[in-house]
């Protein structure tokens, strides 16, 4: 089991409240589960890959009014297969190519200003691949 110290945006307050994410990373499970509590809120999701499971997690906490800022929501946060069961996850750019240097901890903290959901990630990401077909 390994622990994560994360920043939350009180989206209600407009403050930022310290947070742990509990993160079972296929110790018990095949899948990556991971937990959160936050005031009365105990949140558990999984999921089989890191990135997936990451956004359930912060779609709940979006549900409730906090923002989780780490890279892994920024919207343009991106997983490789091969990366699934790790917590590195690529930053990417449209019109360029993932790269190595883009390889980032998806826990690691990030100065946000806007939390998007993972309907928003994954729009983004297509729009990533499309802006291939235009090179």
């Amino acid at each position: 089991m390994e622990k994560y110290d994360v920043i939350l945006y009180d989206m209600n307050s407009a403050s930022e409240v310290k947070g742990t994410v509990y993160a079972d990373e296929g110790d018990t499970s095949d899948d990556i589960i991971l937990e959160i509590t936050v005031g009365k809120n105990t949140i558990t999701e999984k999921a089989d890959s890191y990135l997936a499971a990451y956004q359930k997690l912060r779609d709940e906490l979006l549900k409730i009014g906090f923002g989780l800022k780490c890279n892994g929501s920024l919207v343009n946060a991106n997983q490789s297969g091969m990366m699934s069961y790790t917590s590195k996850i690529y930053l990417v750019e449209l019109g360029k190519q993932a790269l190595t240097k883009d390889i980032v901890n998806i826990w690691d903290h990030c100065d946000m200003t806007s939390f998007p959901d993972t309907k928003e990630q994954n729009n983004y990401i297509e729009k990533w691949f499309d802006s291939f077909k235009r090179i």
